[in-house]
C-alpha cells in the first residue's frame, strides 16, 4: 500500500539556516532530548552551539567544499557539529559507529575527509583509522 500525504512546499534555503531559522524566537524551547541520558538542547542552546563550533571551525581553517567526518553515536552534540559543518558550506560524511578502524579508513579515505569528530570511547579506533591516510 502507498500512502500519499499532502504536498509540502519545501523552501529554497540551506538546511542549517531553515533548522535555525526560529531558534530566537523559540529560546528557551526544548530542541533535543537524548534518550539515553536525558540530557535536554534548547533551541537556544542549539542555535549558539552551531554557530560556536562553526566559528572555532572557521579558525581552523574549514572552509566551503571540505569533507568533515562525524563518527558518533547519537548525541546532541552530533546535530549541533552537523549545521555547524553545513552553515559553512560543508559536506558531512558520517561514520556507523560500528565500524571497525579499516572500514573507517576506507570511508575517510573515498570520501576525502579533512576533519574527524569522534568521542572518547571511539578514539581508539578512529586513531587506529587515520593512520597512513593523508
Amino acid at each position: 500500500m502507498i500512502h500519499k500525504g499532502p504536498a509540502l512546499e519545501i523552501p529554497d534555503v540551506p538546511l542549517a539556516r531553515f533548522v535555525l531559522q526560529r531558534a530566537a524566537s523559540l529560546g528557551d524551547r526544548l530542541a533535543l532530548v537524548d534518550g539515553v541520558s536525558g540530557r535536554q538542547l534548547t533551541y537556544g542552546a542549539l542555535a549558539d552551539g552551531v554557530n560556536r563550533v562553526a566559528s572555532a571551525l572557521r579558525r581552523r581553517g574549514f572552509k566551503k567544499g571540505d569533507v568533515f567526518a562525524i563518527f558518533s553515536p547519537n548525541l546532541p552534540e552530533y546535530p549541533i557539529a552537523f549545521h555547524a559543518v553545513a552553515s559553512l558550506g560543508g559536506i558531512i560524511t558520517t561514520l556507523n559507529s560500528l565500524y571497525t578502524p579499516r572500514e573507517l579508513s576506507d570511508q575517510l579515505r573515498d570520501s576525502g575527509a579533512r576533519f574527524l569528530l569522534t568521542v572518547p570511547a571511539f578514539m581508539d579506533r578512529a586513531a587506529e583509522a587515520i593512520k597512513g591516510l593523508p
